[in-house]
């Protein structure tokens, strides 16, 4: 359950900012009041100018810029000390601080030098009066903001209230539909009917086998095993006894890899922040923790009589996860040690991925080839070779193998599925394997004329894990029995579901991992790594791309038929069930169907996209598009504040939609990002193609900012808004609305070459080199060391041929090694030139927004903050005076973050 506190406080704390600056606008009021009153009775222009700078000046807590009354006060103390009350930050403003000092010059020069005119002079005064405006509109916006923050914390105070009633509520409640759509109630009971029923399909004796022969099929694999075993099993040794090793810094990375996860709710997740600034509490729950570990073989489930809540929660894509509310020190426990054993196991497979068990890919070279190759080339002809093989080697290392467990302790936990990227993570893993398909596709057909892909999952893996089967694979690898109990004991927890009510039934899990813990995730890639093994065995060095259960295979057709046989086997000996929704084959080149040669038949879909074997390309799946449509305006309109509707848009709009169109590459051409654009061009005109007010159909609403603007003219009354001020940081007094099409325009310009016209100036640059060995062989003759040198010597024989040259290219060839690289590339963001007005403006930024974003160091901003600031900079200047629309201390900034820092969390 949510508590209420985090809001409740952030109220408070809001509603006193906003109490103080009611009292800084009444007091900035009564001053703009004395100012004009002071300026409209000066007899003169000079004198009304002087009376305007005196005042704003002084507003702006510079006074001393603005001395001069006949020169009487030059020695007055009292002129270089700061006001009473300084309403308004330096800086602020249209006018800086030399603009003040330079006005006080030539005001006190147009006294005596008749040469400045009086049109001078009121164009001084129009300035200031327009300065005046500015402050004033500095105090109005801080007003408006504080009243969109408000509204905000309001919608999640009553969320929260609503969602305790709604938690007491049962299936004939009016409410249900609410909390619990239809499809939620499918994917729950197809849960429960997995997760409490134990798997009758596993046979341990049949897993043994399967296990022996992969395993132990040659010398260098059992010795590979026995390494591996060896390792695990002084591992687990060393971890039991590890009692009092749990430390205060240890527990820092733990409790940071905990938030990680999604697990805990925010009560927990503030209760264990506050652990974290507390050393001594800290060291407490350390000590805790170290004697749960010293007793591990009398370990149980906290609150295990009256079960662990579990709830479900919507993901973006529709899909329902189910969530363990355990308790927090269990929470830590499981996480200290799921992230030892994950990192550990990670280390032992990589160590037999890097054992001459594992197969390497490689081209079949007659050594007749080779010889051939040093006779006419040199005898260092075949020293540098193996090049694309090599590329594919390191990456499917680098980043597909293992790629669920943590290399280190420090790095934490990896997260599922984010909806949300920063670093190289999850997501882009995921795009980068989608480039590599492309590459590959577009290198293999350019080869050999043909290309074939296969992709799969299985089908509910996480709930549907047989527990047997996770125990036989963990026994062959030498887990011993004390540490098989433990994972015992963590995988049957007693469960129930939150939903229910105080008497839900408490039911005992026979099968599945649980969801968000490290510790599931290392056995279930325990189990994952035989199949990689597998499939690598069975193709004599081919790769299994996977994530998690997510995995593709590509390259020739009957290589891939192989790799099929051996996933099949895998599943059907481990009892799982392969996802027949996900599962796909797309050929190219090729007569035949997927059927006629024994693969499966299907798309092979991800996120929008669908592999087109005609377009031999991804195209957006618009059909899918239209339910997202449906359902992200049933989201948006379920927020009742701007700031959660903003929240929402980013995440679904600018986020989930352009995230699961894939990342733009050289190897999907510009093409890709064209469609991209225009399917969120025509999202956007669909959510938005209607009027504004039934009574006024002439306002059209065409796009998000003028449907916000209309939001915020009906409940706050604010009118004529800038476009800037949706989409500057929040640390502008913007809201922060993610603009996506900025990043693709960014990196369209990148994309000069199709992939068609990097292969084409490849065969060109080998055909050059080609005739450079030729002439050199002519002018050298033949390489001594090749075996052909007495056979061919007397023969005067003639050059290798151009296709002779150029046959095993992915070993020999530099040119094609260089467009293989090219088409993985992801295109840099090109940004907008700075202009001289943007340049001017940003002074006033050192003290206002964050780096990174727009601030006072045009090198310091990402492309897409510099692409927006110039495109917005000029509405917003006149609007405000400036960049930003108002003071930094004039706005509820910390808690605006605070809020930010939440997930979104999804009707239904």
């Amino acid at each position: 359950m949510t508590s209420r506190a985090l809001p409740q406080t952030l109220k408070s704390i809001t509603a006193t900012k906003i109490s103080e600056l009611s009292k800084q606008r009444a007091l900035f009021d009564l001053r703009k009041t004395e100012i004009l009153a002071a300026a409209n009775a000066a007899p003169d222009l000079r004198t009304r100018a002087q009376a305007l700078l005196d005042g704003i000046s002084r507003l702006k807590g510079y006074p001393k810029d603005s001395l001069d009354k006949n020169d009487v006060d030059l020695d007055a103390d009292s002129s270089d000390e700061e006001p009473a009350e300084k309403l308004n930050s330096r800086g602020v403003g249209r006018l800086q601080p030399e603009d003040h000092r330079n006005m006080h010059h030539f005001i006190l020069q147009s006294r005596y030098d008749p040469s400045i005119s009086q049109a001078a002079l009121q164009d001084r005064i129009t300035q200031l009066e327009k300065e005046l405006r500015y402050l004033e509109i500095k105090h109005e916006h801080g007003e408006f903001y504080s009243k969109l923050v408000t509204e905000w914390l309001s919608e999640l105070d009553e969320s929260i209230t609503a969602t305790a009633d709604k938690t007491k509520s049962t299936e004939s409640d009016q409410n249900f539909e609410n909390i619990g759509r239809a499809e939620m109630r499918e994917q729950r009971a197809i849960w429960e009917s997995l997760v409490f029923t134990p798997a009758n399909n596993v046979n341990d004796d049949a897993i043994r086998s399967y296990l022996n022969d992969l395993f132990t099929k040659t010398k260098l694999s059992q010795q590979a095993l026995k390494d591996l075993r060896t390792s695990i099993q002084s591992f687990g040794v060393e971890l039991s006894s590890k009692g009092g090793w749990l430390d205060v810094d240890t527990l820092e990375w733990v409790s940071q890899a905990l938030l990680k996860t999604d697990l805990l709710g925010d009560e927990k997740c503030a209760i264990l922040k506050e652990f974290m600034r507390n050393k001594e509490v800290t060291q407490e729950v350390a000590d805790v923790l170290n004697m749960r570990i010293a007793s591990l073989e009398s370990w149980t489930w906290t609150g295990a009589a009256d079960g662990i809540s579990v709830e479900l929660r919507r993901q973006l894509n529709g899909k329902y996860r189910a969530f363990m509310d355990e308790d927090l020190l269990d929470a830590l426990l499981l996480q200290y040690l799921g992230t030892t054993w994950a990192v550990k196991l990670r280390e032992v497979f990589e160590t037999f991925q890097r054992s001459n068990a594992w197969k390497v890919p490689h081209e079949d070279i007659p050594e007749d080839h080779k010889e051939i190759r040093k006779y006419f080339l040199g005898r260092d002809a075949n020293s540098d070779s193996g090049k694309i093989n090599e590329i594919r080697k390191q990456t499917y290392i680098d980043d597909y193998f293992m790629s669920q467990l943590p290399t280190s302790t420090d790095e934490g936990v990896r997260q599922y599925d984010e909806e949300e990227s920063k670093l190289k993570n999850a997501l882009d893993t995921k795009h980068s394997l989608l480039h590599l398909l492309i590459t590959e596709s577009i290198i293999h057909k350019h080869q050999h004329g043909e290309f074939t892909a296969v992709r799969s999952d299985f089908e509910w893996f996480g709930p549907s894990m047989p527990h047997a089967t996770l125990l036989s694979v963990l026994k062959f690898f030498g887990v011993s029995e004390p540490w098989l109990k433990f994972f015992v004991l963590f995988l049957e927890a007693p469960l129930k579901f939150a939903q229910d009510g105080p008497d839900a039934c408490i039911q005992v899990r026979k099968r599945g991992l649980p969801m968000s813990h490290t510790l599931a995730d290392c056995l279930g890639e325990s189990v994952l790594f035989c199949m990689d093994f597998g499939v690598n065995q069975a193709t004599n060095g081919s790769f299994l791309y996977r994530l998690h259960d997510d995995f593709w295979f590509w390259g020739a057709e009957n290589t891939c038929i192989k790799a099929w046989q051996a996933m099949e086997q895998f599943t059907q000996v481990m009892g799982l069930k392969l996802n027949q929704e996900k599962t796909g084959t797309v050929q190219m080149g090729l007569k035949k169907t997927p059927a006629q040669s024994g693969l499966p038949t299907g798309d092979i879909r991800w996120g929008f996209l669908i592999l087109d074997a005609k377009q031999e390309r991804f195209i957006i799946d618009q059909a899918q598009i239209d339910k997202h449509i449906e359902e992200l305006s049933l989201q948006l309109s379920s927020c009742k504040s701007v700031f959660a509707w903003v929240q929402a848009w980013n995440t679904y709009f600018g986020r989930f939609f352009t995230n699961n169109f894939a990342k733009p590459a050289v190897c999907f051409g510009r093409d890709h990002i064209d469609m991209a654009i225009s399917t969120l061009s025509r999202i956007e005109r669909t959510l938005f193609d209607r009027t504004s007010d039934n009574k006024n159909p002439s306002a059209q609403i065409s796009g998000v900012t003028d449907y916000l603007r209309t939001v915020i003219a009906d409940r706050f009354d604010i009118h004529h808004l800038p476009d800037g001020f949706f989409y500057y940081p929040v640390e502008l007094g913007g809201l922060e609305l993610l603009n996506p099409f900025i990043g693709l325009f960014a990196m369209r310009q990148n994309i000069k070459q199709t992939p068609q016209k990097l292969l084409h100036k490849a065969s060109l640059r080998d055909e050059t080199k080609y005739e450079a060995a030729k002439e050199k062989f002519s002018k050298n003759g033949a390489d001594a060391s090749s075996q052909f040198w007495n056979k061919w010597s007397t023969e005067n024989k003639q050059f290798m041929s151009l296709e002779e040259y150029t046959r095993y290219p992915e070993t020999f060839s530099d040119s094609l090694m260089d467009v293989y690289k090219q088409l993985t590339e992801v295109p840099s963001e090109t940004s907008v030139e700075q202009t001289w007005g943007f340049e001017r403006e940003q002074h006033s930024l050192s003290w206002q927004s964050s780096e990174g974003s727009i601030n006072d160091s045009w090198w310091t901003m990402t492309p897409y903050w510099c692409w927006v600031a110039e495109l917005y900079r000029e509405e917003m200047a006149r609007t405000y005076g400036g960049l930003a629309a108002v003071n930094r201390e004039f706005m509820p900034l910390g808690v605006v973050k605070t809020l930010r820092e939440g997930k979104s969390r999804w009707q239904g």
